[in-house]
């Protein structure tokens, strides 16, 4: 449910990105894109120093489906660096069509974690102590 909650909390600030962008409010989304980034990175961060190493110990290599996750990590992160281009030059056209790619991707990406991988982990570790250290970073 922790993770849940920060994709919810994520999708959210990226509503209200497209929303300002689409207002065409360019010099606001510049820091609204900043906070939205650095959240995703933390929520990255999070999984891939935290949950995904630790699963991957767990289970051995079994119907392990964090490269899956990871390799869609870095297909946002690319994402982002487009969409961080079309704020810094203004272009709302470039900026959408980046943004329903992240939002496709997002969304299928969110369903798997949501619907697997957080299951499987659950099941495997001790979720306590998982939250806790993905706290700290």
């Amino acid at each position: 449910q922790f993770m849940t909650a920060d994709h919810r909390d994520c999708d959210e600030q990226f509503a209200e990105l497209e929303n300002i962008i689409d207002q065409g409010n360019f010099d606001g989304a510049k820091a609204m894109f900043e906070d939205f980034h650095t959240h995703m990175l933390k929520h990255f961060d999070m999984e891939e120093q935290v949950m995904f190493p630790q699963y991957q110990n767990c289970e051995g290599g079994h119907c392990d489906p964090t490269p899956v996750m990871l390799m869609e990590h870095n297909q946002m992160r690319a994402i982002f660096t487009q969409m961080s281009d079309a704020i810094n030059e203004n272009d709302k056209e470039k900026f959408l069509g980046q943004s329903e790619a992240l939002l496709f991707t997002m969304q299928q990406h969110n369903m798997k974690e949501e619907q697997m991988m957080y299951k499987m982990a659950d099941q495997a570790l001790n979720s306590e102590d998982i939250i806790s250290q993905m706290k700290a970073l």
